[in-house]
């Protein structure tokens, strides 16, 4: 049997919030199994080992809860996330239709004008800020018309989307703070997020008419709208920030892309790739299990990083480079198996009509000194200074216009 390398490494400081990627590469070297003595968790770091973990949902599953603290556990125990077969059918199949790749492309239509003009508003203003003005603004209008939500009752959506994600994290103020805010968001969801005031056939909709169906419990309409209120915005937030501050720290790779606008899926994955806007959840070992030939106690809590698991060297050569012509669609960025993010169509589909807007309309992305936010489980910006240089000639593989 071998013996599991501790590694007494606080991963939820600020010091490693801030940078996580030399603790994960030094995880990474001490095994495929490193007891975190600070966190009371074990915890895979290597790609294989994530990805096996993820898989082996009989094993490793998520009905205890997979946040780092009780309280949280207890609050989340009726979501989709937290729900283990059959319970985790029932849940998912609710939106799952409208959340598919045939149903998502419907809302293209609503995504692309406004991606659009949001590229067009930043390119007219110069200078701005490419969260505060930008990457929040696109997912609150998608996700909130998506849902149903009263246009003007939005304000306080992405403030409770990132504390929702702080809540996941060990006791601490980070996490009670987030715990504060998911209290919020469900009383908001009791109060605004009802029947009679979500659009008609909205997403939202659909999860009260669940209920009525039979297909759910009442009391699980809650859970299900603060799931996909939650993981719907600050996620698609951070992923946004982070390709407009890559491409522009990259200036050759932009001025590259703009010629090979067919790659523009393959650099939305490198993106979630190297900057994962979720870097981890955590698993519960049901019975006695085996990670590369690591025992792993039924009853052990275990981080699965998959911020990591994108770095990993054995994956990926040269794992920290930004690098627009890697294959990356293996990222572990939405998960994989039974709990792959249900939303990843949408998020995909967000991200590359923002990049073929800026593609179409951006000559060049001068980036400032950016502010990292600091989040339990979320990487991402709270500012990135950007300005855009418009295009002097559209590119005509999007706009349609000749050049």
């Amino acid at each position: 049997m071998s013996t599991i390398p501790e590694f007494d490494v606080d991963i939820f400081s600020d010091e490693v919030l801030r940078d996580p990627f030399p603790t994960y590469a030094r995880m990474r070297e001490l095994g495929p199994v490193v007891r975190l003595t600070a966190n009371g968790v074990l915890a895979v770091a290597r790609y294989a080992d994530v990805r096996a973990v993820l898989i082996d949902h009989t094993r490793f599953i998520s009905g205890k809860g997979v946040g780092f603290n009780n309280q949280f556990n207890e609050v989340r125990r009726h979501s989709v996330i937290a729900s283990d077969p059959p319970r985790h059918e029932m849940l998912r199949g609710v939106l799952q239709d409208r959340l598919g790749p045939r149903s998502i492309r419907n809302v293209e239509q609503i995504i692309r004008p406004r991606a659009q003009s949001l590229v067009d508003e930043m390119t007219r203003r110069g200078s701005f800020d490419a969260v505060t003005d930008f990457s929040q603004v696109f997912p609150l209008e998608v996700v909130g018309e998506l849902i149903g939500l009263p246009v003007d009752a939005r304000s306080e959506l992405l403030r409770w989307a990132s504390g929702a994600f702080n809540a996941f994290g060990p006791p601490g103020d980070r996490t009670s703070a987030g715990l504060a805010d998911i209290a919020e968001q469900f009383e908001y969801i009791r109060n605004v997020a009802t029947r009679d005031q979500l659009a008609p056939g909205s997403m939202g909709a659909a999860v009260y008419e669940a209920a009525d169906a039979g297909v759910i419990p009442e009391e699980y309409c809650l859970h299900l709208l603060s799931a996909y209120l939650t993981a719907g915005m600050d996620t698609t937030v951070n992923a946004l920030g982070a390709m407009v501050w890559l491409l522009g720290t990259h200036p050759e790779q932009w001025h590259e892309l703009r010629g090979l606008p067919h790659r523009v899926n393959a650099v939305v994955n490198e993106v979630l790739r190297i900057e994962a806007p979720a870097q981890l959840f955590s698993r519960v070992a049901a019975v006695d299990a085996e990670v590369s030939g690591i025992e792993i106690a039924a009853g052990e809590r275990v981080a699965v990083i998959y911020g990591s698991g994108n770095r990993d060297e054995r994956q990926y050569p040269e794992p920290d480079k930004f690098d627009i012509h890697r294959n990356a669609a293996g990222h572990l960025t939405f998960g994989t198996g039974l709990h792959a993010c249900a939303g990843q169509v949408l998020a995909r589909i967000e991200l590359q009509a923002v990049l073929e807007s800026m593609i179409e309309r951006v000559e060049a992305i001068t980036i400032g000194e950016p502010i990292r936010k600091l989040n339990n489980v979320l990487r991402g910006f709270r500012s990135v200074p950007a300005t855009f240089t418009p295009a002097s000639v559209k590119n005509s593989v999007f706009s349609g216009e000749s050049a």
